[in-house]
């Protein structure tokens, strides 16, 4: 972090297959209690086939990435959204959301477990509601749908 105290500045682009091996790497790391503790470059290429993906890149570096269902539904699902552990706690997760709702939504959804109170955390603190009526039980436990809300006004 650079001494003002702020976090060092990121680049949010889309990503290229030069950052598969990266991305591969957080999942296997921030996306273990989903995918288990072994993600590799295959196993992140199925898991976001067909959707669109952002990176965040920090000094060189891919830190993050958010992937993005972009399919026929009414609105867009956020599938996935992880930052490399080292990097948590900078603001890397928020610039990369704010990326996603300013490309993909609103409308735009996402699931999380219910036992993942820090992401539902993350996405009140961003304006995001959960939505009570739409939840369910899957192979990792008790999930709730999260929605983006369109901007005041609208």
């Amino acid at each position: 972090m650079p001494a003002s105290g702020a976090p060092a500045m990121c680049l949010i682009r889309p990503c290229t297959s030069v950052d598969t091996a990266s991305c591969a790497t957080i999942l296997a790391l921030a996306g273990r209690d989903s995918f288990g503790p072994v993600a590799d470059s295959g196993v992140f290429r199925r898991a976001t086939q067909d959707e669109q993906i952002l990176v965040a890149e920090c000094g060189g570096k891919v830190v993050g990435f958010a992937a993005v269902h972009t399919g026929d539904a009414p609105e867009h699902f956020l599938h996935h959204l992880y930052v490399h552990p080292a990097h948590g706690g900078q603001g890397v997760g928020a610039r990369l959301l704010a990326a996603v709702v300013a490309r993909f939504g609103p409308p735009l959804s996402l699931k999380t477990q219910l036992a993942n109170t820090r992401a539902r955390r993350f996405y009140a603190r961003a304006g995001w509601v959960e939505d009570h009526g739409d939840c369910g039980v899957d192979a990792i436990g008790a999930w709730i749908r999260i929605r983006c809300q369109p901007p005041q006004g609208e």
